[in-house]
């Protein structure tokens, strides 16, 4: 445990996103699993899928209260959320422990003390090995996918064989960190988009929380980084959508501009970040 422990404040350390919940689980816990490789440790991935994510039967999402006033809507929702586990020793038994700082940023935390902090009726979780990044999912449940595969001499195996209880699920397959998303940079990107969206809001947003001056902006902040697609939209892609129109970016040019920038250097720090411990794995591996 005591392992666990320095493990933890060591990855307190590394200056991850964490206060930003609206989006990266996946690419936060991929970052720390290649932290721990460095460090000799292999992990784990725990993760929970809410009902709307594998069911077509239900709408129901992993919701919280937005403690930060940072969304339009008051709450954060989650289709799913995944973090590092590891095998931890406690006096004469084995524990799995998670590794969540954005859910329990004072200390590991047993793996059904995480669930039960999803608080999610009819959640769904998988443990699986840390080098999935992440999964794919289809409007079909995987039985009726593998009936139409059947005899089927170009049909595309999964990658991996999903317990026999997930026949009816949505959810059909995971994914390495390869091919695209290790060339377009996605743990990069998804950690550049947290961070830049945190000095955002403490900048920018929860100065005017209690002004009464300002609502109308306040608004218009909160739903373009409150709603992480909108953000994602704006920096990310450098795009729009029907909330980030073309007038609502020529209103707010200025303040975008500034934050594209923060965007950009914030992207390559994570990028020469996720390199050298890629590195330092590369080495220790000759």
């Amino acid at each position: 445990m005591e392992t666990a422990n320095i493990l933890f404040a060591e990855i307190m350390q590394l200056e991850l996103p964490f206060g930003y919940q609206q989006a990266n689980c996946h690419n936060i816990s991929h970052y720390i699993r290649t932290y721990l490789e460095t460090k000799g440790y292999q992990c784990g991935k725990i993760w929970a899928f809410a009902p709307m994510v594998y069911s077509m039967n239900s709408s129901r999402l992993i919701s919280f209260t937005d403690k930060k006033n940072i969304t339009p809507t008051g709450k954060i929702d989650w289709g799913y959320h995944v973090a590092p586990i590891l095998q931890v020793r406690i006096g004469n038994k084995v524990r799995k422990m998670v590794i969540d700082p954005g859910l329990f940023p004072k200390n590991i935390v047993r793996y059904r003390t995480w669930l039960a902090k999803l608080r999610t009726r009819k959640l769904i979780y998988l443990i699986m090995d840390s080098d999935w990044y992440l999964y794919n999912s289809s409007m079909i449940p995987n039985s009726q996918i593998q009936n139409h595969s059947n005899g089927s001499s170009t049909a595309i195996q999964p990658n991996v064989q999903l317990p026999d209880w997930f026949s009816d699920k949505l959810i059909t397959d995971f994914f390495k960190y390869e091919d695209a998303a290790l060339e377009q940079h996605w743990i990069e990107q998804g950690l550049a988009v947290n961070e830049t969206a945190m000095a955002f809001y403490n900048s920018e947003i929860k100065p005017l929380l209690h002004s009464k001056i300002n609502l109308d902006l306040v608004d218009d902040y909160k739903m373009l980084v409150g709603n992480v697609f909108n953000f994602e939209t704006i920096f990310r892609d450098n795009n729009w959508n029907y909330e980030m129109n073309n007038d609502f970016q020529f209103k707010h040019q200025n303040i975008i501009t500034k934050y594209r920038e923060l965007y950009f250097l914030n992207l390559n720090k994570w990028q020469a970040s996720l390199a050298s411990l890629n590195e330092i794995i590369n080495n220790n591996s000759k």
